[in-house]
């Protein structure tokens, strides 16, 4: 079943609620008013009875009226009032009124069986009568008085009453549902004006954005977070482009290599020595490109989730000190000094293999950009809070206005690329992350010397 549309809905239920409202609110009207009329009807009988006792007087034996007259003084009282007056067994004395025809007087019921206080009763041909029964003695004798008035004419008001909200009440909720329509219409015009934009929203227009949002209202709070996560695409797929871009360009580099390296081999022939040489300058491309390839699939799978940050207690000194030992090699080979200040122990909160990695390619990068007979060192801070491992170099350091970019995935600065050694641009993009993700920040900064500071700052157990 097709759910209707949300004007639709909210048209209904803007009705609904007007119904619920306006159901309990006609009924208590109505209830009031005919509680008001019967309120006023036994005050007249009140006043019936209290005429009444006045009236009625007992000459010769016989009970009679005090006057004789055709009319009754009273509000509403009717050309004689009706009076009923019964002995103690219930035998009539005097009857007044509608009581005197005879066929009306059976109908009415046993008087000594009346309740107390003002009552209904229905006569057999559906007349409905407002009773009100005392017990007085008269001369001595106990006397059953009633009086009585028709009930009819409040029940055809009342009838009237609901009547006229029998016609006012569909008319309120017709009025409503229009109404309803046309707010709800106004109301949601502004999101129709989104989903419109937002369909002709594609992945070459993400720079587009939806209106409404300087309004403050909710359906403002909407479109704005709806343009800011359109802006987070725009970004995800401008890097992602610059990502693929950057990818092609770096895996072409050594494939092309391979290729010429392999072609200008087998154009002349060869000694044994000369081919293992082309042998060998190919297998160092594809050294490369597996490094590449390696180390975006190592990328991608933290990225994606699928490897959690493992966060438990681990020593950032003895991380410090087991790189160190394991790059030396590297550092000999280029005739560069490691020296390793790092105040033990340094106990931080985060994955051991993130972290290790992070600090490998810090440390192995100050390596590569340092000059032959320089050196790099490795110290910490310590914060109530925080444990700081800083690497320093003696290079060329890294220009203020790029060390927001250097984190990026492929980027080298001009000079790195023009002279500077072998490198995929990824390291200190997986170091930006591995750090993120375990709940510290990657500074990057200047010595004293010049050269590049780079600080890994990690949350303490």
């Amino acid at each position: 079943m097709r759910q209707p549309r949300l004007r639709t809905r909210l048209t209904l239920w803007f009705s609904a609620t007007i119904l619920l409202i306006l159901l309990p609110v006609l009924a208590g009207v109505a209830l009031i008013q005919w509680q008001s009329m019967r309120a006023a009807l036994d005050h007249h009988l009140t006043e019936d009875m209290e005429f009444a006792l006045q009236m009625i007087v007992s000459r010769d034996g016989e009970l009679v009226w005090r006057v004789e007259a055709d009319t009754d003084p009273g509000y509403d009282a009717g050309p004689r009032r009706w009076v009923e007056v019964y002995d103690a067994e219930g035998r009539p004395r005097y009857l007044r009124g509608i009581p005197e025809e005879r066929g009306i007087w059976r109908t009415l019921p046993d008087v000594t069986a009346d309740p107390k206080g003002p009552n209904t009763r229905q006569t057999p041909s559906g007349a409905h009568v407002r009773l009100l029964t005392v017990q007085r003695p008269l001369d001595g004798e106990p006397l059953w008085i009633r009086v009585a008035r028709s009930e009819d004419g409040l029940r055809r008001d009342l009838r009237q009453v609901l009547l006229i909200f029998a016609v006012i009440g569909p008319l309120a909720i017709v009025v409503a549902s229009v109404a309803g329509y046309l707010i709800s219409g106004r109301a949601l015009a502004p999101l129709s004006a989104m989903a419109e934009r937002a369909r002709s929203i594609s992945a070459d227009r993400l720079s587009e954005r939806l209106p409404g949002a300087e309004t403050p209202d909710e359906l403002g709070q909407l479109a704005t977070v709806f343009n800011a996560t359109f802006a987070r695409l725009q970004d995800s797929f401008d890097r992602l482009k610059r990502f693929t871009a950057d990818v092609s360009h770096e895996l072409r580099t050594p494939l092309t290599a391979i290729r010429s390296v392999g072609e200008v081999g087998l154009q002349e022939s060869r000694t044994v020595e000369e081919h293992q040489e082309v042998i060998g300058s190919m297998l160092e491309e594809v050294d490369r490109l597996s490094r590449v390839v390696e180390t975006l699939l190592t990328l991608s799978r933290w990225e994606s989730g699928r490897v959690a940050p493992q966060a438990a207690p681990m020593d950032l000194a003895g991380v410090a000190n087991h790189v160190v030992n394991q790059l030396s090699v590297l550092a000999d080979e280029r005739n560069v000094e490691l020296r390793v200040a790092v105040h033990a122990p340094l106990t931080v909160m985060g994955d051991d293999t993130m972290i290790r990695q992070a600090v490998i390619n810090v440390v192995d990068n100050a390596i590569k950009f340092t000059p032959t007979g320089s050196r790099v060192t490795i110290s910490s801070v310590s914060t109530p809070s925080e444990h700081h491992l800083v690497v320093d170099d003696q290079g060329p350091g890294i220009p203020e206005d790029q060390r927001h970019r250097v984190v990026e995935r492929f980027y080298r600065l001009d000079r790195d690329r023009e002279s500077g050694p072998e490198g995929t641009g990824l390291g200190l993009a997986i170091v930006q992350w591995a750090v993120t993700a375990n709940r510290g920040r990657l500074e990057l900064g200047s010595n004293p010397d010049g050269g590049a500071r780079v600080t890994i700052v990690l949350p303490r157990t």
